[in-house]
């Protein structure tokens, strides 16, 4: 997938709230790859369909299976909803010209939400305590095109949606058939929370979570 041995630097457009950090910059400058922009979404219709698409074409592969047009319907749904309702919200899409090729989505949880109230029923006391403070951010959906696999748009949108964050943490939940998805997260400080924890009846998730403030 990687085309040459020249380096090139992703270009980079961040909301006036958002810095660009120094990790962040370093991954740019080691990742191969021709000329890709990582920017907040515009809030345009026509941007959020072009990444349901895409998070639809992922999402539909092994071991999700996801049925593309429910996905892009419930995707396209829950970033408006997100977007209107929930704190820290942040959606950063991977774009080559007009092409999406990745994206990441992220809010801010706390008591009373659907996932922090199935993470405090299923978690242990003392992990609870490290991991779920007053309010803590959930990275909901991380999405790469096939073709741009392996050439650092995916560690360079999970740096960018971390950056510069209130909370002193972060989860994320992957289906434990994920491994790619697993070692990656794991390369990136992730660790292992919980390795089965059932938030549904139908399938255990492996929670990972990271530490952004002491």
């Amino acid at each position: 997938m990687v085309r040459g041995s020249r380096r090139h630097a992703i270009t980079v457009s961040v909301a006036a709230d958002m810095r660009a950090p120094d990790d962040v910059s370093r991954l740019w400058q080691a990742v191969r790859m021709s000329s890709t922009t990582i920017a907040v979404w515009n809030g345009s219709h026509d941007q959020l369909t072009r990444a349901a698409e895409l998070y639809a074409e992922v999402f539909s592969e092994a071991p999700y299976g996801e049925e593309r047009s429910q996905s892009i319907e419930s995707f396209t749904s829950r970033v408006r909803r997100r977007a209107s309702e929930k704190p820290s919200f942040r959606l950063l899409i991977a774009t080559e010209g007009d092409r999406v090729v990745g994206l990441v989505l992220g809010t801010g949880v706390s008591r009373g939400d659907w996932w922090w109230d199935r993470l405090e029923a299923a978690l242990p006391p003392d992990v609870k305590e490290v991991w779920l403070d007053q309010e803590c951010f959930s990275v909901e959906e991380l999405a790469v095109d096939g073709s741009h696999r392996r050439r650092g748009v995916a560690a360079a949108l999970m740096a960018a949606v971390l950056d510069d964050l209130p909370h002193r943490t972060a989860l994320l939940s992957c289906y434990q058939e994920a491994r790619s998805a697993q070692k990656l997260y794991s390369r990136l400080g992730w660790a292992v929370i919980d390795p089965a924890v059932h938030v549904t009846e139908s399938r255990a998730v492996q929670v990972m979570g990271i530490r952004l403030h002491e």
